[in-house]
């Protein structure tokens, strides 16, 4: 060493060599070029044969090789080795005989068949006294390293430190750069895979929103018309937030769109999108998702819910909600063989159907005070008869209003499904009778009233040559009676209604108060058999299903809704 002496006990010519090699490590490069330049530099500064750096990792407390010609990077624990006590001591330990040191890990020279004399390990603190890494110089050329080396070296490492800091920081930058543009462009897919409008239902009106809490986002919807006029209707929420759960949703809504088109009915398609995502999925990971099939003609929806809910009724006549529980598993949770019978709501004059994801029902206020379901309830009331694009805006501001300030903290999705109410020239015509047999004729002289408001003549015939008006008072007759014989405490008494949709005449009769009773499911009746092996009871269901063009049962909050319809005849 030159004996001129400089600041800091560096020679002249040691600290003209550093201010070199510092200018040169200010120049933009890349982490790798970098960090060869460090190892270089120690090298010609300290007159040794070889080095390397260890790059620390602190969120898995691990020091990585980097920098060493010929080797393969590999990872130690951050407190092995001597390495691992520069970590730990943050400060230089200059060992002259490794062999004789335990502290040395001899498996690197093992590895390349060389022999590490002697050894100067060098800690790299950056800014803000933040550990970067371990600088570690081996094998002096002349002897071991000594107390100017020391000097020498700490001075080079601690440029080398900002100068590694840097490049690391500029590396994260622009892999964060990289990372950002990739999700813009996944969250522009999975935007794009989302309904742009809504199709056209006549009769009614569709809305849906996707509000995810990240750039992408685990939920999804669809609209998928089905070649007889009916509508699938999809909500999805895959486990979790980000590209995997938004590959997930984007993955249930290509399937059911492929279902859809190879004929696939309702069942069909939930269990085959289930059984795809098991063979697909890790164990932990699902999808909750809603799949409904909407039938215009018999305003119904028929459903799956896979671990969605509450599934939320609002009926317009008594503006009440009613809250439907999930039917079966997550999709992708477990093989499904077999499903029970799908779920049927039906839909009056008015009624939504809303799907609504967690996002919603969980939205929280400062105070951790969830939105509910209530609060969805409420604000259905509240904008009750307004366009379903414009209740999703009403939604979405009541939920900012709720959480006054609160981040969102899961992804909002919203489907709604109204049922338009009836052009004013449809008129719903309605009575209630009491709970009993005598008031038949009541009922029969309501249903003749009502059908000749509608302009249905006494005689009019269906398309058999039938007489509709019969037909319509022996089903409605069968349906009340047995009502009043099998439930005669029930409060309140049985409404009759009857409404006109061009050629076909719909009438309900409504239990609002009673045990479940699908007469729709009644066994069949073999009225070819004698009548000593013939069970007795159910000839009047039998001949009212075949009398009916359809007959529908729905039940919800003790309510029995039983519909039925007769086609009037072609002149």
């Amino acid at each position: 060493m030159n004996d001129a002496r400089a600041a800091g006990g560096l020679s002249r010519d040691a600290l003209r060599r550093i201010l070199d090699i510092t200018r040169d490590l200010a120049r933009p490069l890349d982490l790798v070029t970098l960090l060869h330049a460090v190892v270089d530099a120690a090298k010609h500064l300290l007159a040794a044969e070889g080095g390397t750096i260890w790059q620390y990792l602190p969120g898995e407390h691990v020091l990585e090789m980097r920098a060493a010609r010929g080797l393969e990077p590999i990872r130690i624990p951050a407190d092995q080795g001597l390495a691992g006590e520069c970590v730990r001591t943050r400060a230089a330990i200059n060992v002259p005989d490794c062999y004789a040191d335990p502290r040395f890990n001899r498996d690197i020279d093992l590895a390349t068949g060389g022999r590490t004399r002697c050894m100067l390990s060098l800690p790299l603190i950056g800014e803000d006294e933040q550990l970067v890494g371990v600088l570690q110089v081996v094998n002096r050329h002349e002897g071991a390293f000594d107390a100017d080396d020391e000097a020498v070296a700490l001075a080079l490492a601690a440029q080398c430190a900002v100068a590694l800091q840097r490049a690391q920081m500029t590396e994260r930058l622009v892999a964060a750069e990289a990372l950002r543009q990739e999700i813009a462009v996944a969250r522009e897919v999975q935007m794009a895979t989302l309904p742009s409008t809504p199709p056209q239902v006549p009769g009614y009106e569709l809305a849906g929103l996707f509000l995810p809490t990240d750039d992408t986002g685990g939920d999804t919807y669809d609209f998928v018309p089905c070649a007889d006029g009916a509508l699938f209707v999809l909500m999805g929420d895959a486990t979790g937030h980000g590209i995997g759960p938004a590959l997930s949703a984007t993955q249930v809504r290509a399937m059911l769109r492929v279902a859809e088109r190879l004929g696939a009915g309702l069942d069909d398609a939930f269990r085959h999108i289930n059984d795809q995502l098991v063979a697909d999925l890790p164990e932990d990971r699902f999808v909750t998702a809603f799949l409904g099939r909407l039938d215009p003609v018999a305003h119904a929806i028929d459903y799956h819910s896979g671990g969605q809910g509450p599934l939320l009724h609002y009926r317009a006549a008594d503006d009440a909600c009613d809250l439907f529980p999930p039917t079966t598993f997550p999709l992708g949770a477990v093989s499904l063989p077999a499903l029970k019978p799908p779920v049927r709501v039906r839909l009056a004059p008015g009624d939504v159907f809303a799907l609504l994801s967690d996002g919603v029902y969980e939205y929280q206020d400062g105070a951790g005070r969830l939105f509910g379901e209530e609060g969805v309830a409420q604000l259905l009331r509240a904008h009750r008869g307004e366009p379903m694009p414009r209740v999703l805006e009403a939604l979405l501001a009541k939920l900012r209003e709720f959480g006054d300030g609160a981040p969102q903290l899961d992804d909002i999705t919203a489907v709604l499904v109204r049922r338009l109410p009836q052009p004013d020239a449809t008129r719903v015509h309605r009575a209630t009778f009491a709970r009993r047999i005598d008031e038949l004729d009541s009922m029969f002289a309501f249903l003749g009233r009502a059908l000749a408001a509608e302009g249905v003549a006494a005689d009019a015939l269906d398309d058999q040559r039938q007489p509709v008006r019969n037909a319509i008072e022996f089903v409605a007759e069968e349906l009340f009676t047995n009502m009043v014989k099998y439930n005669p405490g029930g409060g309140d008494g049985i409404a009759v209604e009857l409404e006109r949709h061009g050629d076909v005449l719909e009438c309900r009769v409504v239990d609002p108060d009673s045990d479940r009773f699908d007469v729709t499911a009644a066994p069949a009746v073999d009225i070819t058999a004698d009548a000593a092996s013939r069970r007795p009871g159910g000839l009047g269901i039998h001949l009212s299903r075949k009398l009916a063009d359809a007959l529908e049962y729905d039940y919800s909050g003790r309510t029995s809704r039983i519909t039925f319809r007769k086609r009037l005849g072609s002149d």
